[in-house]
């Protein structure tokens, strides 16, 4: 028998109906997670409120809506993609690409164990609903590496293009900061003791 709550992602019409390379690329990743917080919000809506510890379902749900707020701003992010002058930036050999590249598979690592702790309490089986502070300060760390590579290259490519559009490469570098909070807040709330 299966871990999974769900049964595997469906392709999606969105899917579908994308077209370019690297759209393909970004967009794919960005609708696989949409579809992991959605089934993991349906997860822990069908572990029994009677069965599971109340500690356990509120820090899972925490979980779960810390991620849900980091898909958000990247859906910001990846609306700047229809900017010319900014599209040159999620090349798949760039910083943003390195940077989004390693969150997607962050989010799919973390995903996969939030859905573990889901499934062991929808059995009543006992599960840690803590993360590893050594494993949440590395991949904290690295994150914070990918962050100063990325900000050095956002100031690089504004001075490069100063006679673009300003405006736009404020919304662009507002939305990579709220995506970077939002990196950091997912890292925080996995590092949070019990109770706090």
């Amino acid at each position: 028998m299966t871990d999974r709550i769900l049964p595997p992602a469906p392709r999606s019409a969105a899917r579908l109906q994308i077209t370019s390379t690297e759209s393909d690329f970004w967009a794919e990743l960005f609708v696989d997670l949409g579809l992991r917080v959605e089934w993991l919000g349906q997860a822990l809506d069908a572990v029994p409120k009677e069965d599971a510890s109340a500690a356990a379902l509120v820090r899972l749900r925490s979980y779960a809506h810390a991620l849900d707020e980091l898909h958000h701003a990247l859906a910001r992010v990846q609306a700047c993609r229809v900017e010319p002058h900014l599209k040159p930036l999620f090349s798949l050999e760039g910083t943003l690409a390195g940077y989004l590249s390693r969150l997607y598979g962050w989010c799919e690592e973390i995903g996969n164990d939030f859905e573990r702790m889901a499934v062991a309490l929808r059995r009543r089986q006992p599960t840690s609903i803590v993360f590893s502070h050594h494993a949440v300060n590395e991949s904290y760390a690295h994150f914070d590496e990918l962050t100063s590579a990325l900000r050095h290259t956002n100031d690089v490519a504004r001075e490069l293009h100063a006679d673009k559009d300003q405006q736009s490469w404020r919304a662009f570098e507002e939305r990579v900061e709220e995506l970077i909070w939002a990196t950091d807040w997912v890292h925080m709330t996995l590092a949070r003791r019990p109770g706090e």
